[in-house]
């Protein structure tokens, strides 16, 4: 005779690895989307702010990174 505490309380393993494989795809996604945010406002302000090229070596790299890609 089956427990009747466990009908219907433990899903599925290929449901939980399709919900696993579903949010990592989101995060995957949100990482992708605030990388691209990020690096946008950086090249922002480096084109607003010619001061600022010199003074960080990441900064500048970017910037260069984005304005051969464009």
């Amino acid at each position: 005779m089956d427990d009747p505490t466990s009908i219907g309380t433990a899903p599925q393993a290929r449901d939980l690895d399709l919900d696993l494989d579903l949010e990592q795809e989101r995060l995957r996604t949100l990482r992708n989307n605030i990388r691209t945010r990020h690096a946008l406002a950086l090249h922002e302000l480096m084109s607003e702010r010619e001061d600022l090229h010199g003074v960080h070596p990441l900064a500048d790299h970017i910037a260069d990174s984005l304005r051969w890609s464009a």
